[in-house]
């Protein structure tokens, strides 16, 4: 179990984390202190001229420092024009914790096993935002997520008024338990995917009906897993009233394509704010077959919808 459990941390990695491009955007580093006296640590870069839009992108799952993501500070960081960019590191981190893409790093910091979870990060990217926006009044403010990062920004553009734009990528449908079955189902080599299925859905059972103890799986504690088997994504869209554009890739072996395309379908029943806009032929990573990224043609995509929708 624990084995599978390490390969699972892939479900929620973000698709941000997963492409390599060269150079890196030199953030200006900021801190802010946590009720608990832990520090907050962000990073904003600002335009030559005063720019009117502020563009918040969030990293996924991996223990990393989003500092380091040359995908999210060289590539979706193009997403909005007339922009400055912020991000802000999870609890535990900063740009000290060095790039790596094994999961079940030993250097991860304690503090973020411990502490880390989607309620976690969008009390730090409020506390953020209000002082950020507090310094500047930016017209729009748009929040930009992939994999677990789309499901914070849904979270928090359903919590934070000021959020004028979402843009959930690769978030994968209602529950998270569904998007992990899904994983095992298309990605187990010995066709052992039931017994490993049952496994995972024992797992759950234990996490939701246990208190609290001792936990490091995937690169993650207790706190993370139980409430990213708790939370209903649907329910958390629904509560977004500004435009939302939820983007899907159609060969994604971590989330399920079709379980995002039946959320989507729910909440455009009642709802007139989302575009969903789905890419086939490409992976979790914007990938084709062929190993050649699309992301550039997903940012010109995203690009052309916040041209549209923008004041």
């Amino acid at each position: 179990m624990q084995k599978r459990l390490i390969f699972l941390c892939l479900i929620k990695s973000v698709f941000l984390s997963q492409l390599t491009f060269a150079g890196k955007l030199e953030n200006t580093a900021y801190t802010l202190e946590r009720d608990d006296e832990s520090s907050i640590t962000f990073y904003l870069k600002k335009q030559t001229n005063p720019a009117e839009n502020l563009l918040l992108i969030i990293q996924g799952s991996d223990c990393n420092s989003v500092y380091h993501n040359n995908t999210i500070n060289n590539v979706f960081s193009a997403s909005l024009k007339d922009k400055d960019v912020l991000t802000i590191e999870k609890y535990g981190i900063d740009k000290s914790l060095k790039w790596r893409v094994d999961n079940e790093r030993q250097d991860c910091p304690q503090d973020y096993i411990d502490q880390d979870s989607p309620s976690q990060r969008v009390k730090d990217i409020k506390h953020v935002l209000e002082h950020v926006m507090a310094a500047k009044q930016y017209k729009n403010l748009a929040v930009l997520g992939g994999s677990e990062g789309a499901l914070v920004a849904n979270i928090l553009s359903a919590q934070f008024e000021k959020v004028t734009h979402t843009i959930a990528i690769n978030g994968g449908g209602r529950w998270f338990l569904d998007d992990v079955l899904y994983n095992i189902e298309h990605t187990s080599m010995d066709g052992s995917d039931e017994s490993q299925k049952q496994g995972f859905i024992g797992f759950t059972q234990h996490i939701l009906n246990s208190p609290k103890f001792d936990l490091t799986m995937s690169g993650h504690g207790y706190r993370w897993w139980r409430e990213m088997l708790e939370i209903d994504q649907t329910e958390a869209i629904r509560q977004i009233d500004n435009p939302i554009l939820i983007i899907q890739t159609e060969d994604d072996q971590n989330v399920s394509p079709k379980l995002a395309l039946q959320q989507t379908q729910i909440l455009m029943a009642t709802k007139d704010n989302i575009l969903y806009k789905a890419y086939p032929n490409l992976d979790h990573g914007f990938k084709r077959a062929s190993g050649v990224s699309e992301a550039h043609r997903v940012v010109a995509d995203i690009q052309a919808w916040l041209n549209q929708t923008l004041d």
